[in-house]
This record gives structure tokens, sequence and C-alpha cells, in this order.
């Protein structure tokens, strides 16, 4: 926690920046320039980081940077300081400019929206009108990655072995994979089918990501011989090679919860069975205001009330 007498580092903000900037793209000149400051200021900057941290950041190159191990584990804290303190600054000048209680970020993969609209949004202007809420939908890796940098205040994502250890983790639900067919192939008949059963089908995958991960895994765990036929980035290309009935597709439940078409039926997959964990996430330690985290805590017990009842 914060302490406003303890004695601070003598580093500034714009010193951090200048360690990110050169860390990022790994050149004095080109770093130098993109802050328009001089190659001797930049130098000078660094040499007091490592003074006070108390050793190198970065090995030297005449044609390149590269950082120490150092410098790379310091490098995430540094982006995270950054982040806060461009978003407090951010946060208290709206509040100067146009009143309010600053800014709350809240972060998810879209296919987990039907779980917070409209319900959310409902529920935080009744308990924090003054509050503006943002909704950052992005890839589960992406939220990862912002969350643990604090450039979200907290978010809703699937869990795997990529979710790192700074992020405290509350569980909502699991997800079951099901198999989107067209109406007329032989597995719309069905509502349960083995994972064995696909094999030999042209099968349409998100291309990367949390659950590309998760059914190439159990692939190989279970020796399933097959493969995507195609890899798309986009649901509604997924969808459309099934309506073509070029593939059938492979997707957790939550990404249907919308859909309304008569030509794609819904089959839920089993022998195995695998779903993917949807949690609420944000950083374990961090700067956070008491309003940030009673609204945390407010959609943590809205959910927790809702999985009892359901």
């Amino acid at each position: 926690m914060f302490e406003p007498w303890r004695r601070l580092p003598a580093l500034s903000l714009k010193q951090i920046q200048y360690f990110v900037t050169l860390a990022r793209l790994r050149h004095f000149t080109d770093t130098a320039h993109r802050l328009a400051i001089s190659q001797p200021a930049l130098s000078s900057a660094l040499r007091q980081i490592e003074s006070v941290l108390g050793g190198r950041l970065v090995n030297r190159a005449a044609s390149a940077v590269t950082l120490t191990e150092l410098g790379a584990a310091i490098l995430p804290h540094a982006e995270r300081l950054l982040n806060v303190a461009q978003a407090s600054f951010d946060d208290m000048q709206k509040i100067m400019l146009d009143g309010g209680d600053g800014t709350l970020r809240i972060g998810l993969v879209p296919s987990v929206g039907s779980l917070l609209f409209p319900a959310v949004p409902q529920l935080l202007m009744q308990y924090f009108p003054r509050l503006r809420v943002e909704y950052h939908d992005q890839t589960n890796d992406s939220l990862l990655t912002q969350l643990d940098n604090g450039q979200i205040d907290f978010g809703i994502g699937a869990l795997d072995r990529s979710v790192p250890a700074t992020l405290e983790i509350h569980p909502l639900l699991e997800d079951p994979f099901i198999v989107v067919a067209h109406r007329d192939d032989p597995l719309a008949e069905s509502h349960h089918v083995p994972w064995r059963q696909l094999i030999g089908r042209d099968i349409a995958l998100f291309s990367k990501g949390n659950v590309s991960r998760l059914v190439t895994a159990l692939a190989e765990t279970h020796r399933l011989n097959f493969a995507p036929r195609y890899q798309v980035d986009f649901l509604e290309t997924l969808y459309g090679l099934v309506r073509s009935q070029l593939a059938v597709a492979i997707l957790p439940q939550l990404y249907t919860r919308h859909l309304h078409d008569d030509e794609l039926a819904l089959v839920h997959l089993q022998q195995p069975l695998l779903s993917r964990s949807v949690a609420l996430m944000r950083a374990r330690q961090g700067i956070r205001s008491p309003l940030i985290d009673e609204c945390f805590q407010l959609i943590l017990q809205n959910f927790q009330c809702q999985s009892r009842d359901g």
C-alpha cells in the first residue's frame, strides 16, 4: 500500500519512460529521436536509473541494444508504472474539466459480451452514476497482457497456461466446446457427438489464441488425428464456412449465445468433454483507487449471485 510520507526513489516518470522506449526500440539514436531528446540526455537518464536500482539494465553495442537479465525483469514493472500513471493523469484531467469520478477500464474477450451486457453497465450506472466506464474488447492474449501491465483495471477472459501468476483469478463459469454444423449435415441429427466423429471432416477453427490452443492440446493428448482445414480470425467467417457446407466449426458455446440461424445446428462435443474456464481477473498488485475496487467487488458479487441462482 502506498504511504504518502514514505520517501520515494530519486527517479522521475520521464526517466522510466526513456528506459521503456529504449527497451522497445533497442537503439539509442532511434530512441532519442522518438523522445525528442539528445543522446547524452538519454544516456544520463539510463545511468541514473541503473544507479538507483543497483545494476545494469542494457548491453550497449554499436548496432543495437539488448536487455540484461535485470533489465528484462524490470521492464514489465516499468511499463505497468507508466500505464497506471498515464491513466491517472488522464482521469485527473477529465475530473478537472468535466467533473465525475474518473474512468473505469474493463477488458473483455468478445465472446463473453453476453455475460456483461446489459446487466453490468446498468449496475454500474445505478451505483456509480458519475463514473465513466470504458469497455475494451480484444483477444484473450491481449487481455492478459493489458491486465498485467496496468492498461485496464480488470477484465473477463479465459484461463489457460498462458495466464500469468501475477493475476488474481475469480472463475465465473465453464464454457463447453460445441461443433457448429449445417442443418443438412448428418452431425446435426445428434445432440452430442464424440470428438473422434470429426476425424476426416473439414474443420474450421480460430487461427490463434486460447480456443486454438485448447483444441490442439486435446487432439494431441487423446491422439485425435485431425487438423483444421480452415483457420480464420473472425467469427462471421467461421459461420460462413459452415453455411456454405465447406466445414464444421469448433468453438466454445458462449460464442453462439446470440446466434439465431436456421441453417446452423449446435451439437455438444463429448468423449472427452472440453470446456474453457471463464474468469474475472485483475492484477494482484496494483495502484487502485477505492472506487475501482468497489466496482470490482460489486461486479464479482453480481456474477456470484447469478451463478447461485442459475
